[in-house]
């Protein structure tokens, strides 16, 4: 080829990828249809050359995060745990997601494979359509004393299995996403979600659409939904627009602009010790807006709000003292190495606003999950404390001494996420035989 040729075919081709760049920057700002063409397909290509080891069943690569413990299953057993506690699990164990009800030396129970495909012939209506099993991320699982389980893929369908793990129900076509939590009535109360794509003046202000709104759920025990509210709705009635606009952004997409990730119920026993509440009042999680709220049970007055000292936290519990514990997600040093520290959990006293630190954010107690995560208080005055994305669960005394530690090992150098641990006493349970054929 002459080089006047090629050097005039170069030309061209810098100029057609040059403009193809501006005008996707362009578009990008805009957000018009050339910014789905230009982006969308890179990203796209971008996307399918990483999800390569998922599609091909070699490494689940969203589950994936370094080890930061050493060892594998139970580490640690000290005396001072209780020794006759069952422990629920709940994370990507021996290749998909799985519940396992283990012993505290961490003699399996009993296990239930959790696949998205088989539950739901068609997961197209997951938020994210699934690929594989892979691709679909389970979180807290709750049981029954008789051993089902009721468990929901993120931002995908709810489903409960009975102990040998045969569906009892699922929800296909309702987006639940995070972990659920009993009522007293026996029903569930979940967070969920909506795709909202309709016209702008159909769209409550400030947004526009299309975004994602994020649902407060109630299902009866056979999993019908009986209840859903809209959190945008919810704050627009008690005057709280300020807040829902306080990030300045008025375009939320498919992000979310809560990230409602937890909702409990208050149950009769607890009520006592919350004089501002009553039984049956709801608490919520609002991730991204570093928010807990407390409301009535149909979820139209907010009877009570903080926001921090936690961030993007999750799993706020009622305590049987009247204070509320939260697992803060936090920062780690990486990020600011005078305002990092790592994940915590925090005591909060509704009736002073008063929050003390339970665990973590000091020298000798830190760890670190960004996202995900749970906690839960034991009877003698322990914490149970899942670090999602470390890949652990460990158990520490009120003076932080770490007495048992579970490590969801998958190599040498890395660990796949666990969800969640929750501890129950033998007698919470009528199954005296756990076997199956």
């Amino acid at each position: 080829m002459e080089r006047s040729k090629l050097i005039s075919l170069l030309a061209g081709a810098a100029l057609v990828i040059g403009g193809s760049y501006t005008a996707g920057l362009y578009s990008a700002v805009k957000e018009n249809a050339g910014y789905q063409v230009v982006w969308g397909t890179l990203d796209g290509a971008k996307t399918l050359v990483e999800e390569l080891p998922n599609l091909r069943g070699t490494e689940p690569i969203h589950f994936l995060r370094p080890a930061t413990q050493e060892g594998s299953g139970v580490t640690v057993n000290e005396p001072a745990a209780n020794q006759d506690d069952l422990i629920l699990l709940s994370g990507f164990m021996d290749g998909n997601n799985r519940a396992r009800l283990i012993r505290r030396d961490g003699t399996v129970i009993n296990d239930w494979e959790l696949s998205a495909h088989k539950l739901f012939e068609d997961p197209s209506f997951f938020r994210d359509n699934p690929a594989t099993d892979w691709n679909a991320i389970t979180h807290g699982t709750i049981i029954t004393p008789e051993g089902d389980i009721v468990f929901s893929f993120e931002s995908g369908g709810m489903a409960r299995l009975d102990r040998c793990g045969k569906p009892v129900w699922t929800t296909p076509g309702i987006v639940n996403h995070h972990s659920p939590n009993w009522m007293e009535n026996g029903g569930i109360v979940i967070s969920g979600g909506a795709h909202v794509n309709v016209p702008n003046s159909e769209i409550p202000w400030p947004f526009g659409g299309p975004y994602w709104e994020d649902l407060v759920f109630k299902f009866d025990s056979d999993g019908n939904k009986v209840f859903e509210k809209a959190l945008t709705t919810l704050f627009i009635e008690n005057d709280l627009e300020a807040l829902i606009t306080s990030t300045g952004f008025f375009r939320t997409r498919t992000g979310g602009e809560f990230h409602l990730n937890e909702v409990e119920e208050l149950s009769p026993d607890l009520a006592d010790a919350f004089p501002m509440f009553e039984a049956g009042d709801l608490m919520l999680s609002l991730r991204n807006r570093n928010m807990v709220v407390v409301t009535d049970p149909e979820v139209k007055t907010i009877k009570w709000l903080k926001i921090g000292p936690f961030i993007r936290q999750h799993d706020p519990d009622f305590q049987p003292d009247g204070t509320i514990t939260v697992f803060d997600n936090h920062s780690d040093d990486s990020l600011d190495g005078n305002r990092g520290g790592g994940s915590r959990v925090w005591r909060i006293d509704p009736a002073t606003d008063q929050a003390v630190t339970l665990y973590g954010g000091r020298d000798g107690q830190r760890f670190f999950s960004p996202e995900r995560s749970t906690h839960q208080m034991q009877p003698n005055g322990n914490l149970m404390i899942t670090a999602a994305q470390e890949g652990r669960a460990f158990e520490v005394t009120p003076g932080g001494d770490i007495v048992w530690q579970y490590v969801n090992r998958y190599d040498q150098d890395r660990v796949t996420w666990l969800h969640d641990a929750q501890t129950y006493d033998p007698s919470f349970f009528a199954v005296s035989d756990w076997t199956c054929d």
